[in-house]
């Protein structure tokens, strides 16, 4: 896809994404989406505040580093370098707490993995940080808990729970089997682990994309598709609450953004549901080459998942006329060079 149209018509974030060029740093910092995430992030920093990291709102960590990553922001940009270090320098304290492995399982033991690893983690690529030991860490972890039950094509992962303590009767065909998460990590892969694996996939050996490889193509068997749309609900007794929701899946319906996360597989490329979801895109193309989304496929509102493509926006004037077709023919331009 020729991105001369895009370079013309674009704002400094995709300009800089396009180039690289470091004279066009300047005018990003002054492009006022960057601004806005950027203070997000400095007041995150500034306090050492490390709650709050999943969820939709736009103060969640989730959310602060994946708009980040969208913007095109990473370590070269030294305001935003300085600020992100805060979770890097917890991660690596954080992977070297081995308290957390002698604890029994609970809810707060799996958000120390969830939250406090993947989540955290899974943005840092993309950012420029797949080099540090502590992404590289998590990323081996995931990689290898994950594929060592995507391996097996495993589907059965719920459990009769109708004699289960504390589980609501709408719950109860939907408990997730304790066996996948006995030790308080999630085996089943879960969004922030693909765009971890996306983010991290081409500095990897062959043995680790393989294993990526698997873990994607269980996602996009139809087995997959007959399961519960958010998994289902984990069990662990003692506490507050017994069950819980806990969101994991990959959003198929959100169509855009999860096709971008998914196009840096090969796996992905060959499957049914890719294929069909680019048929889909390719529909919007334009007469010039360019491309042209209904809004609802650029959502960019406050307190929205990214991961549920909330914050489509690259920086553009939301005013603009070109806005719809520039954002377009971005995003179909960042998938297509996968």
């Amino acid at each position: 896809m020729n991105n001369e149209w895009l370079f013309e018509n674009a704002a400094a974030p995709i300009k800089y994404i396009l180039t690289k060029d470091k004279k066009y740093i300047p005018e990003v910092l002054e492009n006022s989406e960057v601004k806005y995430w950027l203070e997000k992030l400095k007041n995150r920093a500034d306090n050492k505040d490390l709650s709050s990291v999943h969820g939709s709102h736009d103060y969640r960590y989730e959310n602060i580093t994946g708009k980040c990553a969208i913007l095109g922001l990473t370590k070269e940009i030294a305001e935003f370098d300085e600020n992100i270090k805060f979770i890097l320098d917890f991660l690596h304290g954080h992977i070297g707490n081995t308290n957390i492995e002698n604890e029994q399982l609970s809810f707060g033991k799996i958000y120390a993995y969830r939250d406090y690893e993947t989540i955290l983690a899974c943005f840092l690529p993309t950012l420029g940080y797949h080099d540090d030991p502590a992404v590289r860490y998590i990323t081996e972890k995931r990689i290898n808990i994950v594929y060592n039950f995507t391996k097996y094509k495993r589907y059965d992962i719920y459990i009769d729970s109708s004699k289960l303590k504390g589980v609501k009767k709408e719950w109860q065909p939907y408990i997730i089997n304790p066996e996948l998460y006995l030790d308080g990590n999630i085996v089943l892969p879960s969004a922030h682990d693909y765009i971890l694996f996306a983010g991290m996939y081409k500095y990897l050996d062959k043995e680790s994309q393989e294993k990526i490889e698997n873990i994607v193509e269980w996602i996009l068997d139809e087995n997959y598709l007959k399961l519960n749309g958010r998994y289902g609900y984990f069990y662990v007794e003692g506490g507050s609450y017994n069950a819980k929701a806990i969101l994991m899946t990959l959003p198929l319906k959100y169509v855009l953004y999860t096709v971008y996360i998914l196009s840096h597989f090969k796996t992905s490329h060959k499957s049914d549901w890719f294929n069909m979801a680019m048929a889909y895109l390719d529909d919007f193309k334009t007469s010039d080459g360019t491309y042209n989304f209904p809004g609802e496929m650029l959502t960019e509102k406050p307190d929205n998942y990214v991961i549920k493509s909330g914050h489509m926006n690259v920086g553009e004037n939301k005013k603009s006329k070109n806005y719809r077709e520039i954002l377009s023919t971005y995003w179909m331009y960042k998938i297509r060079i996968n």
